[in-house]
């Protein structure tokens, strides 16, 4: 819950941001993305499109929005450092190295929110797009999630120890992000019609508490099966060579 509030203040910051800085033709290009990404249409397209419209006095949010995106931010990529510690049981890193990768870590996810975005945006063009976005999304996820608690974990894991973890978070990602086009829609519609404009956050605090518990489940998994001396465990290290 901790983990899904932080990155809900982290979030409307940011959206907000991009929406002020986005060409003045363009200002509805947040409020677009989620349409696309949630698939929604009717009342809730209309909500979304309403709660991330161009700002009123766009400088002044702006820089607002840097100041708590940024606070936010650092706040999340803690709260995840500590979830990784306790996951791993390590202690936490004093001093200028610790702070320094948790920035790096914070600045990981930023760039596979960016690239995403970007890669279907240009193979939504391309035929067969759903599944070349599937497996674009997986590969990167994979990637990231690897080197995210590499970074928080300040290097002292093995990046081939968290492979389990890289490669479960990305593919429960994927997984749940498919399963948002179905229900998302509909828990934005209900919740639009009760509460209004209001409504629209509330459905993203649910979405992002159910990334956050997946997050922390999968990160409860890798650790243990890292550790595990059981034979499953045990073979399976060595099959995939995860030691390092």
């Amino acid at each position: 819950m901790v983990i899904a509030s932080q990155a809900l203040t982290a979030l409307i910051p940011l959206l907000l941001l991009v929406s002020t800085l986005a060409p003045a033709n363009r200002r509805d290009v947040v409020s677009q993305a989620l349409v696309r990404r949630f698939e929604l249409s009717g009342n809730a397209a209309d909500a979304v499109s309403e709660v991330f419209a161009r700002p009123v006095g766009a400088s002044s949010v702006g820089a607002l929005s840097v100041v708590i995106l940024v606070f936010s931010g650092v706040s999340l990529a803690r709260r995840m450092q500590r979830m990784y510690q306790d996951a791993w049981q390590l202690e936490a890193v004093a001093g200028v190295r610790g702070s320094l990768n948790t920035f790096l870590g914070l600045g990981t996810l930023v760039l596979q929110i960016a690239l995403l975005y970007l890669a279907r945006t240009l193979l939504r063009a391309l035929p067969m797009d759903w599944l070349l976005s599937i497996l674009v999304s997986i590969l990167t996820g994979m990637l990231v999630w690897i080197s995210i608690p590499w970074l928080l974990l300040d290097h002292r894991v093995h990046w081939r120890r968290l492979v389990p973890t890289g490669v479960l978070t990305s593919i429960c990602s994927v997984v749940f992000g498919g399963a948002s086009t179905i229900y998302m829609p509909r828990q934005m519609e209900s919740y639009s019609e009760r509460y209004g404009l209001f409504g629209v956050t509330l459905a993203l605090v649910g979405w992002l508490l159910a990334v956050s518990l997946i997050l922390v489940s999968v990160t409860v998994v890798g650790a243990e099966l890292d550790r595990s001396e059981g034979w499953f465990a045990r073979r399976l290290r060595s099959r995939l060579a995860l030691s390092g």
